[in-house]
């Protein structure tokens, strides 16, 4: 249109400058017909020009329907399926394929990246406990000894796991310290087939659940004193584990150096030797022998299972209290440990118990003057939850006891635990709250004190886990 208008006004100005410059005269008859013939030309000339002008109108016209015919505006939804398309037909082609395989990013119970092939991927989680508590110490065994109060940072920890190469999983955990960094857990297992898999490296060897279950899924703040006193921990070695029938059973059998955690280097040719079994009659209890102690999915269907285990060490070193020698240390003694156990879960209810046995045979080849050559302790614990409003407060309560063998300084001892646990929506163990009132009695003999030692914990932890 612009160019129209720039053209009429030129024809225009041309005509108007053609008469403004033509000379005036006086006018004859023979002039008058002359300037008629003039005029007549002038019009037909004019006429040929608007011709013209009216031709080059239709083409400009035109050439403005062309280019919006090209230049038509579309829409996000289009150019987006278009640009899918392009990068689908480009799959496997230059520059497009190596677009397409570039690894997935995010957050999903833990930071991680995966290769576009799922044949690599890590994890990363950590989580920090925050911990106030106050310690009463009612008793005249303790004459002299204050209460305390203190707030304490009880873990702080980092997390890396995943899988390599397809078929093989990892971990590695790490404790923060104020001063120091120590690795708890690294280890490498095969596990094509679920029905046998291989680990190796150091982590808590299957001997009890309660000491396999994440201190990060507990359901009191702390573990019982029973499971503190007969626990393998965590040691270096191998084993071999896998679910058969439907996974309702599971079995591990593993071999340890048994000399703890971090200790890369055996001082005999004795070994720590670790077997059992799970069966877990309404199916899959868990993911594993780690699975979280609370019922805070509430589970629609009953969930139990009834484990075994059992561990010998040929050369256990082992320091005790006997009453007639004192605190010794026994090297390189038998021990044999047993333990029996049962969980249950059931909408949002909750319960599991432990029962141990551990004998020490050779004690008096081993220790000069030991009344006895073999010592036998047992213990247990029983402990159960109730979700008062499903996944956010549950109450909690445990009993726990250890009977040491006569031979030893202490009678028994004796844990009673009452809990109370906040789970922050939408975060459950992640972010929660949880109180505990803790009584333990140690039972001494007369000889040894005129009364029993009897302290009371009030403990409140605040974890924050991503």
């Amino acid at each position: 249109m612009r160019i129209f208008l720039t053209t009429c006004f030129m024809v225009i100005a041309i005509l108007t400058m053609s008469l403004l410059f033509e000379p005036i005269k006086d006018v004859t008859a023979q002039e008058r017909d002359d300037m008629q013939w003039q005029l007549k030309k002038m019009e037909e000339m004019m006429q040929k020009q608007m011709g013209m002008i009216n031709n080059l109108k239709s083409k400009i016209e035109m050439q403005e329907d062309i280019s919006k015919s090209y230049v038509t505006p579309i829409d996000d939804e289009v150019i987006g399926k278009k640009v899918d398309e392009y990068f689908e037909k480009g799959k496997g082609q230059g520059m497009w394929a190596k677009l397409m395989e570039r690894p997935k990013l995010g957050y999903k119970k833990g930071f991680y990246f995966e290769t576009a092939d799922k044949n690599f991927m890590m994890k990363m989680t950590g989580r920090i406990q925050m911990r106030y508590g106050y310690t009463d110490r009612d008793n005249a065994n303790n004459a002299g000894i204050q209460d305390d109060s203190s707030f304490r940072l009880r873990r702080s920890r980092l997390k890396w796991d995943g899988y390599a190469y397809k078929d093989f999983k990892y971990k590695i955990e790490m404790e923060l310290g104020s001063a120091s960094v120590h690795l708890l857990d690294y280890w490498a297992s095969y596990n094509k087939n679920p029905a046998l898999s291989v680990q190796f490296g150091q982590w808590k060897v299957p001997f009890n659940r309660q000491r396999v279950v994440s201190s990060a899924n507990q359901q009191m703040i702390d573990r019982s004193l029973a499971q503190d006193e007969f626990t393998m921990d965590r040691q270096i070695g191998a084993m071999i584990h896998g679910k058969l029938f439907d996974k309702k059973f599971e079995y591990y059998a593993g071999i340890f150096n048994g000399n703890g955690k971090n200790v890369s280097a055996n001082n005999n040719n004795e070994h720590l030797y670790i077997g059992r079994v799970s069966w877990n009659p309404f199916g899959a209890y868990g993911k594993g022998i780690g699975e979280m102690e609370s019922d805070l999915a509430w589970s629609e269907k009953p969930k139990a299972h009834i484990s075994a285990a059992i561990a010998y060490d040929g050369a256990a070193d082992e320091t005790m209290t006997l009453r007639t020698l004192g605190t010794v240390t026994a090297k390189e003694v038998n021990r044999t440990s047993l333990v029996a156990e049962y969980g249950l879960k059931y909408k949002g209810f909750s319960t599991n118990a432990e029962a141990y046995w551990r004998k020490y045979d050779n004690i008096g080849n081993n220790v000069a003057g030991a009344a006895s050559n073999k010592i036998i302790d047992r213990g247990f614990f029983v402990q159960g939850g109730y979700f008062l409003i499903p996944k956010k407060l549950e109450v909690a309560g445990r009993y726990s006891y250890i009977d040491f063998d006569n031979n030893r300084n202490e009678n028994a001892l004796r844990e009673e635990t009452v809990g109370v646990n906040w789970f922050f929506n939408g975060h459950g163990h992640n972010q929660k709250v949880q109180f505990n009132f803790v009584r333990e009695q140690k039972d001494l003999p007369v000889s040894t004190a005129p009364t029993d030692d009897t302290q009371y914990f009030y403990r409140i932890q605040y974890q924050m886990a991503f």
